[in-house]
C-alpha cells in the first residue's frame, strides 16, 4: 500500500511542479436541450407518461496552456444549465510521456476505451459496468502500437462522528485497460476491481467499413450473491445519422433481459439539431418498458 500511495503522490507532484510558461487558451460553451418523452413502464394498467422537460442542458469552460518542453496543462468544468449541479470536472497534464488527469464525472481508463454507448439517454444499460467516474486519477500512455490506461479511485470515508480516523484507507477501485490495432480493427481488454465486489473483465472490438462503424463488447464477472456468474454483451453500429444498439445480460438465475435502442440525428443548421431516441426492453419474465425521446438542441455558445 505504501508503494501505491507513493506512486499517486509522485504523479500529482509531477503535475504541480511543472513550470508555468506560455499563454493559456480557453473557451466557454453551452447548449440548451429540451424536448418530449413518452414512457411506458410496461406494467399492466399503468398509463403512458408523456412530458416536456429539460434533457441535460449544460454550460462549461475548458482551456489549455503550453507548458513548454512538449507538455500541455489543461482543464474542464461543466455543470447543468438548469437545476445546478456538477456534470464533470477534469484537470491534467499531457505530453510525450502520456496523459495524467484527475476529476469527477468523467471517463477514466475503462470508459475511455471499453465503452460502446453512443446514445444520449436510454442506452448502455446492458453493461455490467461503465467503470470509475469520480474521485480518481488516471494515466494513459503507450508505445510500440499498444496503448494502455490505469485508474486509481480513492474516495475516502469517515464515520458519522467525524472521527479523524477513516473507515477505509485503501483504494476503492482500480482499472487497467490495454488496446491495440489489428489493421482497421481495434481490440482491447480491461479489468476493473471495485472494493467489496468481484473483478469484472471486459473484451472489446471496434472498427469501421466505409461510412459504417461498429463496436461490440463482452463483460464477465464471477459469482455475485444470488446472481451467480454474470455476463453482458452489447453491440452498437451506425452510419450517418442512424445508430442502433442491442445488448443482453445473463446470470445464473436464468433471466436473460435484452434491450434495443434506435437513434436518429437531424441537423437543422450549424448549431441546431433534432435528436430522436427509442428504447425498448424485454425483461424476460418481468415488465417490458419502452421510451421515446425527441430533443431539440441548440448551441448557445
Amino acid at each position: 500500500m505504501k508503494f501505491k500511495t507513493s506512486a499517486i503522490a509522485l504523479a500529482i507532484a509531477s503535475i504541480v511542479s511543472v513550470p508555468m510558461v506560455a499563454s493559456a487558451e480557453g473557451s466557454l460553451y453551452a447548449s440548451a436541450r429540451y424536448g418530449f418523452s413518452s414512457a411506458d413502464s410496461g406494467v399492466t394498467g399503468e398509463d403512458t407518461v408523456n412530458s416536456l422537460h429539460n434533457f441535460g442542458s449544460r454550460i462549461g469552460i475548458k482551456g489549455s496552456t503550453d507548458l513548454g518542453n512538449g507538455m500541455t496543462g489543461y482543464g474542464q468544468w461543466e455543470a447543468h444549465l438548469f437545476g445546478g449541479g456538477l456534470r464533470d470536472f477534469k484537470v491534467g497534464v499531457k505530453g510525450d510521456f502520456g496523459d495524467i488527469y484527475m476529476g469527477d464525472g468523467i471517463n477514466h481508463a475503462w470508459d475511455s476505451v471499453m465503452s460502446t454507448d453512443g446514445t444520449w439517454w436510454y442506452g448502455g444499460g446492458m453493461h455490467l459496468t461503465d467503470g470509475v467516474q469520480s474521485n480518481a486519477i488516471t494515466y494513459q500512455g503507450g508505445g510500440g502500437g499498444v496503448s494502455f490506461g490505469v485508474t486509481i479511485q480513492m474516495a475516502g470515508e469517515f464515520d458519522a462522528n467525524d472521527d479523524p480516523e477513516p473507515i477505509q484507507e485503501d483504494m476503492d477501485a482500480t482499472e487497467l485497460v490495454v488496446s491495440f490495432d489489428v489493421g482497421d480493427i481495434t481490440l482491447a481488454v480491461g479489468i476493473t476491481d471495485v472494493e467489496g465486489s468481484e473483478t469484472i473483465t471486459g473484451l472489446l472490438a471496434k472498427g469501421s467499413a466505409g461510412d459504417f462503424y461498429w463496436a461490440v463488447d463482452y463483460q464477465m464477472q464471477d459469482a455475485v450473491g444470488t446472481f451467480g456468474d454474470r455476463t453482458s454483451l452489447q453491440f452498437e453500429g451506425g452510419t450517418g445519422p442512424f445508430l442502433v444498439q442491442y445488448g443482453m445480460l445473463d446470470d445464473d438465475t436464468g433471466a436473460e433481459p435484452t434491450a434495443l435502442v434506435l437513434t436518429y440525428t437531424k441537423s437543422l443548421g450549424p448549431d441546431t439539431l433534432v435528436y430522436f431516441e427509442y428504447f425498448t426492453k424485454d425483461s424476460d419474465g418481468g415488465d417490458d418498458p419502452n421510451t421515446l425521446g425527441i430533443v431539440l438542441k441548440h448551441n448557445l455558445l
